[in-house]
């Protein structure tokens, strides 16, 4: 396995810089000349969550892991949490997929084959990628284009899109700082920005989520089937906030082990295999 950690400096040095120690890491099978070596692999840009003040360890490694035991080559993004601010992150997030992208011939992926993975807030980042990548910011900031930082799949889980009494107050505010009510930018309501641009989506959540609850991602499947972009949702009835694998590798008590829920990997490895 091809394991290797690019700083910020490394994978975009247009990057600002925060108080964070940002770094990319690369989990990747090398090219042994089996058929699954064919340079039309898929990529996941895998982005924990955290509430935007700290990055969950059991949403970064261990997911990337699983996909790549699926033959998919995973990169986890340890991206700024606060007290650094929108888009920041967005900006972060927007680079990685980039240099996936400009590396795709060395980690045998296809460049259209690049999707982004994001559980909680990440979940929100990555819905913000995955909505949000024309935002003019982008480009005046990193010199890249909505076709370089366009991810060709989302993967939302348990995931937070819009604040007011839906668990996602707190993100909000970390992200955009204590006046976050005032400055909030109206696309940062993400079901209102979703929209026939965005790529396929694949959500998934519990409906006894409290931290969370599954209206985030209803609404914003809802956005999505408005708008006829191809999308995948599955609602597990038993779980709570923060499961991640919902298996050992990712459980902090036994309540966040959940054989049913853990199914979402396997139903979303094959729902990318099948675009």
């Amino acid at each position: 396995m091809i394991c290797k950690t690019y700083r910020r400096a490394d994978f975009c040095p247009k990057l600002p810089k925060t108080e964070s120690d940002i770094t990319l890491t690369a989990y990747a099978r090398p090219a042994t000349h089996a058929k699954a070596d064919n340079g039309q692999r898929w990529a996941v840009l895998v982005l924990p969550g955290g509430g935007y003040q700290m990055l969950a360890p059991s949403e970064g490694e261990p997911v990337a892991l699983a996909f790549l035991a699926k033959g998919v080559q995973a990169f986890v993004l340890k991206y700024s949490i606060s007290p650094a601010h929108f888009p920041q992150q967005l900006l972060e997030a927007a680079a990685a997929v980039a240099f996936i992208r400009q590396n795709a011939a060395k980690y045998g992926v296809s460049p259209d084959h690049i999707a982004v993975c994001g559980f909680s807030a990440g979940g929100h980042l990555a819905a913000c990628l995955s909505t949000l990548y024309r935002l003019p910011v982008i480009g005046e900031t990193l010199s890249l284009s909505p076709e370089d930082v366009k991810p060709n799949a989302a993967i939302l889980s348990y995931p937070v899109t819009m604040p007011g009494g839906y668990g996602g107050d707190l993100t909000y505010q970390a992200l955009l700082g204590d006046d976050w009510k005032e400055a909030m930018p109206q696309e940062l309501m993400l079901p209102d920005a979703a929209g026939a641009h965005n790529p396929p989506t694949f959500l998934w959540t519990t409906a006894s989520d409290e931290a969370v609850p599954p209206e985030n991602t209803l609404r914003f499947a809802a956005a999505l089937n408005a708008a006829g972009v191809s999308y995948e949702a599955h609602i597990f009835s038993q779980g709570p906030h923060a499961m991640g694998l919902c298996d050992a590798e990712c459980a902090y008590d036994g309540d966040h082990l959940q054989p049913r829920a853990a199914r979402w990997h396997s139903l979303c490895t094959d729902w990318l295999f099948s675009l």
